[in-house]
């Protein structure tokens, strides 16, 4: 089990993150993602609207990692960021998803 402060930390490197992006949408999902560090347990209904949520964030993140890709290619470490970003969404959303299921 995680301590506080391992929880905090945690939530300080997302900090930095969303700090370096400059990006709402990826401040959002990062607050997400914190919340539920903090409180894993969501019900069924509020998590239906956060997959909703999430997966639109991800879709973003993965046009965004394509265009620094393709189109502007010096932006090397945002691109890899947004790939990042896109696929651990992904896989909460896949979790969460899972948890509606099993609920």
């Amino acid at each position: 089990m995680e301590t506080t402060v391992d929880i905090l930390n945690k939530v300080s490197v997302l900090n930095d993150i969303s700090e370096y992006m400059k990006d709402e949408e990826l401040t959002n999902a990062l607050v997400v993602v914190a919340k539920l560090i903090s409180n894993p347990d969501i019900p069924p209904a509020k998590a239906t609207l956060l997959i909703t949520q999430l997966q639109a964030y991800s879709a973003k993140f993965g046009m965004l990692a394509s265009w620094y890709s393709h189109v502007k290619k010096d932006e090397r470490v945002k691109k890899n960021l947004y790939y990042s970003a896109r696929e651990a969404i992904d896989k909460l959303v896949d979790a969460l998803k899972y948890s509606v299921r099993t609920y």
